[in-house]
């Protein structure tokens, strides 16, 4: 779990998905991060079974939407109640 969370990128995407679906472009913008290194950690969390993703073409474009899964959720889950407990012992 902690390398999933050990990267900005990832852990904005993940933040975001948190809300909901979203699909690579509105990512993009969430993220400010190239087209590139975006693809490159949502294919990091998928294998990873924290993200899912479909795929679909609107129109003639294809259009990726992504969504966090239960293991995603769960991991996300723990990572916050991680550092819950870091900040409580620093009081």
């Amino acid at each position: 779990m902690p390398e999933v969370f050990s990267n900005k990128l990832r852990l904005t995407v993940i933040s975001a998905l948190v809300t909901g679906e979203k699909d690579f472009t509105e990512l993009k913008q969430y993220t400010e991060a190239t087209s590139g290194n975006l693809g490159a950690q949502l294919l990091k969390l998928e294998e990873w079974g924290y993200v899912s993703c479909t795929k679909a073409f609107v129109g003639r474009k294809p259009k990726s939407t992504y969504e966090l899964t239960e293991a995603g959720i769960t991991g996300f889950r723990e990572y916050v109640e991680m550092l819950e407990n870091v900040l409580r012992g620093m009081k």
